[in-house]
């Protein structure tokens, strides 16, 4: 069966605005394609921009595109974490979190995910405390000890970090969305934020 690989990133702003998208092609043709959902790893390390003016600045001249060209809300509380200037916008944690959820509740992978940037973009949460994962992890029945234990442990991080690699044999942005087929060859389906009915038109010609 041909495989659609998805990629995203909880800190991307366009994946967050594509999430109802996915959502949707997950929804009608799941039957017809292997879905395989992956993490980025956008902004790691010293290139995850740190709180502060100078990034409110920023986010507040190009968030209101984002939001106005895809319908998805971007908070007030959103605009206030940017200038927490104690807060680094790392993809690392809230991307543990994803690639662990895939391993303790592996059909909420997704929804977790969406989740997970609706608690930043709407409450204005950081997404480097257990705190803000309690609810979510609630919501999944995912035992809150065991996700702590394993959260930001060594082999999850490994195993984050092997994700990125392997994204970034498909991603140079985000989202990215690519087709595999039977003979594992790989075809670019969307490189950044895509229309939900050109896609559906595409891979009803695909299957």
């Amino acid at each position: 069966m041909k495989k659609i690989i998805y990629i995203m990133d909880p800190q991307c702003g366009w994946c967050y605005g594509n999430n109802e998208n996915i959502e949707s092609i997950y929804e009608i043709f799941n039957k017809d394609y292997q879905f395989e959902f992956l993490v980025g790893g956008m902004w790691l390390g010293e290139n995850a921009p740190k709180g502060g003016d100078s990034l409110n600045q920023f986010i507040k001249a190009n968030a209101p595109r984002m939001s106005e060209y895809t319908g998805a809300e971007v908070s007030e509380k959103f605009y206030e974490l940017t200038k927490d200037e104690s807060y680094a916008f790392s993809s690392l944690e809230p991307s543990a979190a994803i690639v662990l959820v895939k391993k303790l509740a592996p059909n909420f992978s997704f929804s977790f995910a969406k989740d997970v940037q609706k608690v930043m973009f709407i409450e204005g949460k950081r997404l480097d405390q257990l705190e803000t994962y309690k609810p979510l992890l609630e919501k999944y029945t995912i035992n809150i000890s065991d996700f702590e234990t394993a959260w930001m442990s060594e082999e999850n991080l490994s195993e984050t970090q092997a994700e990125f690699k392997k994204a970034s044999a498909f991603a140079n942005g985000f989202p990215t969305m690519i087709l595999e087929n039977e003979n594992e060859e790989y075809f670019l389906l969307a490189n950044g934020y895509f229309q939900k009915e050109e896609m559906i038109k595409k891979l009803n010609e695909l299957k």
